[in-house]
């Protein structure tokens, strides 16, 4: 391979190398865990869509848990996609919005009564 072959190869590697996005690393970022439950059995209720400023979402598992990270520092409001027969818990109240500083891990359980 001849030396400009070998440049115009490699010139365009190097460049898009530089080009690429940089990602903050995780400690930037906070995230929320918690569990959604039955607030008169204390049973956990699976397969609840839990969103943080609607774009970053979880689904309970089977034991009623929940984790969503890589949320950026600053003010977060939640959000549940309620099932069938709970009603809809009152998120107007903390600790279903508030602020999240970047590395912190804050835990929110939510107990659903049933409708």
């Amino acid at each position: 391979m001849t030396r400009q072959r070998f440049v115009l190869f490699v010139l365009p590697l190097a460049l898009l190398a530089g080009c690429s996005p940089s990602v903050p690393p995780a400690a930037n970022y906070g995230s929320i865990s918690g569990r959604v439950y039955d607030a008169a059995t204390n049973q956990p209720i699976a397969g609840v869509l839990v969103s943080v400023d609607t774009i970053l979402n979880a689904t309970t598992a089977s034991d009623g848990t929940y984790r969503i990270g890589t949320i950026p520092g600053g003010q977060y409001t939640m959000a549940i996609q309620t099932p069938s027969g709970y009603a809809s818990p009152n998120f107007n109240a903390p600790p279903y919005s508030g602020s999240i500083d970047s590395g912190q891990t804050i835990t929110v359980d939510i107990p659903l009564n049933k409708s």
